[in-house]
C-alpha cells in the first residue's frame, strides 16, 4: 500500500504537473469505489454550494457530519473523498455532507473558510441544531473545520458537538520539525507540492497568513476535538501541536497516532484494512459527541 500510495503522490501531487490534472487524477483515483451498504449518495446544494450526502439507505439523518475534503485547498472535491466520506457514514451511523467549497487559486483566502461558514448556517436554516452536528475533515479540510468552530466561538455563536481532524493543515507561521525532517518518509507530501498550494490559497502576505495561521488562535470554547495523524508524515508536529493548544485552552481533545502510517491515510478504506479500522474507531467517537446509541 505505501508503494502504491508513494507511486501515485509522486505522479500526481507534483508542482510540475498542472493543476487541472491533478484534480482530474484524484477525481478518478477516488471516485469510484464500491460504496458500503445501506451507503447511497444524493447530490445537491447547501446555499448554491454543492455538496454530496453520504446517506443509510437514501435517508437523511437528524444528526450529521458536515465534511471538508483535503487537498492544499485547491484540488479535492467530494468525487475523490467518496470513499472515505461513505465509511465514515457507515460507522458514525449519520449521514456525511461533503461539501464541495471553492479552490484557490481560483478563490484565495478566506474564499474555502467563507464557503463553510455559508453551508453551515444553511444547515441551521434547514433545521439542524448546533448540538447535532459534527465538523471533520482531513488535512487543508481538517484546518477548515477547525477554522469554523473557532470562528462560531468568536462571533459567540453555539458551539457544535465536536471535531474530527485528520492530519489537520494549521497554517502555521513557522515550521516545525517535521516538516524539516518528515519529507523523506512521508510517501505523500513533497515540499515543492507544498508550497505551490501554500502560495496558490495564501499567497504571499504576512497579512493573510496571520489571519490564516490556526496555531496562534486562542482555542478556548472551541469544540471538543479527536485528531488522527500518523507518524510518517511530514503533518505529525501540526497534530502534536494543536493537541497542546487545546489541552492549555481547556478544550477537551484526544490524540491518536497511527505507527508508520502516512498522510490521511483514510482516503481508500474499501482496500485498506487499518482506514476501515481508523474509521470505525472515529465513528465510536462522532456517535458519542451526538449521543447516538
Amino acid at each position: 500500500m505505501r508503494r502504491m500510495v508513494r507511486t501515485t503522490s509522486k505522479i500526481i501531487l507534483n508542482n510540475k504537473c498542472p493543476l487541472w490534472i491533478q484534480r482530474k487524477a484524484l477525481n478518478v483515483l477516488g471516485g469510484y469505489a464500491v460504496l458500503p451498504k445501506p451507503i447511497e449518495i444524493n447530490k445537491s446544494k447547501l446555499a448554491d454550494l454543492p455538496v454530496w450526502w453520504f446517506n443509510h439507505s437514501g435517508e437523511q439523518s437528524k444528526k450529521i457530519i458536515l465534511y471538508f475534503h483535503g487537498g492544499g485547498y485547491s484540488i479535492g472535491s467530494p468525487r475523490s473523498h467518496r470513499d472515505l466520506c461513505a465509511y465514515l457514514a457507515l460507522y458514525s451511523g449519520v449521514s456525511v455532507a461533503s461539501l464541495a467549497y471553492r479552490l484557490a487559486p481560483e478563490h484565495p483566502f478566506p474564499a474555502a473558510v467563507d464557503d463553510a461558514m455559508t453551508a453551515y448556517h444553511e444547515l441551521l436554516s434547514q433545521g439542524f441544531m448546533p448540538e447535532d452536528i459534527v465538523l471533520a475533515g482531513d488535512s487543508a479540510g481538517g484546518g477548515l473545520a477547525l477554522t469554523l468552530s473557532i470562528n462560531l466561538k468568536q462571533q459567540n455563536l453555539k458551539q457544535v458537538a465536536g471535531l474530527f481532524l485528520i492530519s489537520p493543515l494549521i497554517n502555521k507561521k513557522r515550521p516545525t520539525n517535521s516538516y524539516v525532517t518528515q519529507y523523506d518518509i512521508d510517501p505523500v507530501i513533497n515540499h515543492g507540492w507544498s508550497q505551490q498550494m501554500s502560495e496558490n490559497y495564501l499567497g504571499h502576505s504576512d497579512e493573510i497568513l496571520n489571519q490564516a495561521c490556526l496555531s496562534d488562535k486562542d482555542l478556548s470554547g472551541t469544540a471538543p476535538m479527536l485528531i488522527h495523524v500518523g507518524t510518517d508524515e511530514v503533518l505529525l508536529d501540526d497534530s502534536l501541536l494543536l493537541k497542546q493548544r487545546a489541552m492549555q485552552a481547556d478544550v477537551p481533545v484526544k490524540l491518536i497516532t497511527f505507527p508508520e502510517l502516512w498522510h490521511v491515510f483514510h482516503i481508500s478504506p474499501s482496500i485498506f484494512k487499518m482506514a476501515r479500522k481508523a474509521l470505525q474507531q472515529a465513528g465510536n467517537y462522532i456517535s458519542n459527541q451526538l449521543f447516538i446509541k
